[in-house]
């Protein structure tokens, strides 16, 4: 679900960010050309989650990346807001972000018997 969420923001960065703006009534930028970059990010992130679905038990310090990233990417989103005044869709995509982050969590925990950090915390 975490991939096909940034595919399909990574989509709408690249070939449509008008129509992202006008969704999410967040401003367009003048200059759009870090906006698509970030297409590109998202669409290589979406593919980084795949990979322990591919290849389950193997890349499973993919998930513990994406724990951290999502719950840091909420963080700043959510604070984006509360902070410096952003638009409140911010707080929508940062709630999205904290709940993939519990949702890999609360997986990764089950797959590892309790304790989703055991491979690297002693």
């Amino acid at each position: 679900a975490g991939s096909l969420y940034d595919m399909v923001f990574a989509l709408i960065n690249v070939a449509a960010p008008g129509f992202g703006s006008w969704f999410l009534e967040i401003p367009l930028p003048d200059d759009q050309l870090y906006l698509r970059l970030t297409g590109i990010f998202l669409f290589m992130a979406a593919l980084f989650y795949l990979l322990p679905v591919i290849h389950p038990g193997k890349y499973l310090g993919n998930v513990v990346v994406a724990i951290i990233g999502r719950g840091l990417g909420a963080l700043f989103l959510i604070g984006a807001v509360l902070i410096f005044g952003y638009p409140k869709a911010f707080i929508l995509l940062g709630a999205g972000d904290f709940l993939f982050s519990v949702l890999h969590l609360y997986y990764l925990a089950g797959a590892e018997g309790g304790n989703p950090f055991r491979h690297y915390i002693d």
